[in-house]
């Protein structure tokens, strides 16, 4: 199948991460151990990329993603490369992951000791290499620029790396504009970026420790929309750059419960976004009515299918959620995808592979239904 003429996001879509087999997994511990090579470790990683590359086109997906495969998480190997050896160390944060039985997993805030620097491709080459692999659309992901700084506060900026969040701001807009421009001479048209911090500001556990760092929320969310504007408008023509909005997600626990209202001018409007990636799978995310403040000239692609879960969603249950959102968003402004990533960190065992692929394929079934095979 060639490379489908329309533009992305896709009727039937996807986030990007997805769980990391087994053998993949002892391989990067190996690794670490020094009972594998580089060379070693990077063949193992290729040879999973292109079976999970080639089950992604078997049933029916448009997107395709390597998976985050050669990745630790969606935050850390980014900003590492950014940073250099020594550049980042992890410490005990101030937020946490939780689930319905009051269960909590900590979460870790990443220390800066070096400047934000970009001094090479991060993530084009794995790009390239996916590339080679399909004639379909592969998609890339990039944490969002303001993660480090809402998990770890001034503090884990200021604390040596930097003397000025000015500076630390205009550094990192720096590192995106690089590698931005990497992605796309590596032929990269789609791009998604993983928000995870702005909407969890709907939670009033969220701005209660803003506010117990001695951080006012509001201006922090004034420089946070700013700061991903700055990195958004800085995507060369010809790549399509979208927003992943999440409120957490590691192994089937979430930081945040709170709808869009909150946040909805923020987000919808004044956010550069073309498209969303929007969670709508619990009632933790808030009625799909706030779809009403969406404007007219945006996308959204609707999480419905869950990935902390492994349980299948009935097919006709997701055709009347899309019928109820297109009652505030144009059908033609729509399509379809799991919440998140099924693997945003290493280790996801909420789900085996299978069932990762079969909520995949009911992606693309549901969407052909919907809207035809588009």
């Amino acid at each position: 199948m060639s490379t489908p003429s329309t533009p992305p996001p896709f009727r039937a879509d996807q986030v990007g991460s997805l769980l990391r087999p087994a053998h993949l997994i002892e391989a990067r511990q190996q690794f670490r151990k020094k009972l594998i090579d580089a060379a070693q470790l990077r063949q193992i990683e290729d040879d999973a990329i292109r079976e999970v590359v080639a089950r992604q086109e078997a049933i029916g997906l448009q997107s395709i993603s390597d998976g985050e495969f050669r990745r630790q998480s969606y935050i850390v190997d980014f900003f590492r490369k950014a940073v250099g050896s020594g550049g980042l160390t992890a410490e005990k944060g101030d937020f946490f992951h939780r689930n319905e039985r009051g269960e909590t997993i900590p979460m870790e805030k990443l220390v800066l000791h070096k400047p934000a620097k970009w001094t090479g491709p991060i993530f084009a080459e794995h790009f390239a290499f996916v590339k080679s692999l399909t004639k379909r659309t592969p998609k890339m992901t990039v944490p969002s620029p303001i993660v480090l700084h809402f998990l770890g506060g001034s503090d884990a900026i200021l604390r040596e790396a930097y003397t000025s969040l000015d500076q630390f701001w205009s550094d990192v807009v720096e590192v995106y504009r690089n590698e931005f421009a990497a992605l796309h001479a590596a032929d990269c048209t789609y791009l998604q970026v993983d928000e995870t911090s702005l909407v969890k500001f709907g939670d009033p556990e969220i701005r209660a420790v803003i506010e117990q760092r001695g951080e006012d929320w509001r201006k922090l969310v004034e420089t946070y929309v700013e700061v991903i504007n700055a990195v958004l408008s800085s995507a060369p023509p010809g790549m399509t750059v979208g927003i992943h909005v999440c409120r957490g997600n590691r192994r089937g626990f979430w930081q945040a419960e709170t709808g869009y209202e909150f946040m909805a001018d923020q987000l919808f409007r004044r956010l550069k976004a073309r498209f969303y990636f929007l969670e709508f799978d619990s009632p933790r995310a808030g009625p799909i009515d706030a779809l009403k403040l969406m404007p007219d000239d945006k996308t959204v692609v609707l999480g419905l299918v869950t990935t902390k879960l492994p349980e299948l969603e009935e097919r006709e249950m997701l055709v009347k959620r899309i019928e109820e959102a297109s009652a505030h968003v144009d059908k033609a402004r729509l399509c379809l995808s799991p919440q998140c990533g099924f693997s945003g960190n290493v280790g996801n065992t909420v789900m085996s592979a299978d069932q990762q692929f079969d909520k995949l394929r009911l992606v693309v079934e549901t969407a052909r239904s919907v809207w035809g095979d588009q």
